[in-house]
């Protein structure tokens, strides 16, 4: 039983980081999408300094996101030991969602990719 909580809790944990990293780096697409675009014709653009900065920005707030992201799914197709099956097939639905933008409509698409990866998973450790 301690190994599924402490289990529960990594999940959480690297959803989490998942979530904040891909704010952030949503967060610097957008400092530099309004930095490209605020020079007007008639007035000076940002000069390229301060553009590969913001580049830079987006570079590593992308690697942390990629970073959470390979951990969190890493987690979610461990070997389920402590964790029901359908739980794991929750778990890794919802990070098919997100990874995919959230887009609406594509429960029933994502719930059978992750049946379909958590099925694979387990056969492949067995």
């Amino acid at each position: 039983m301690i190994m599924k909580v402490a289990s529960t809790q990594d999940t959480a944990v690297l959803r989490n980081a998942y979530r904040t990293t891909f704010q952030e780096y949503s967060n610097k697409l957008d400092a530099l999408q309004r930095l490209m675009s605020s020079g007007t014709p008639d007035s000076i653009t940002p000069d390229s300094i301060t553009i590969d900065a913001a580049v830079l920005e987006v570079e590593k707030a992308r690697q942390a996101h990629s970073i959470a992201r390979d951990q969190l799914a890493r987690e979610l197709v461990r070997p389920p030991a402590a964790r029901t099956g359908e739980h794991h097939i929750r778990e890794t639905a919802r990070l098919l969602w997100e990874v995919a933008g959230r887009p609406e409509g594509s429960a029933e698409r994502d719930w059978r990719r992750a049946e379909q990866l958590v099925h694979a998973a387990a056969s492949s450790s067995c």
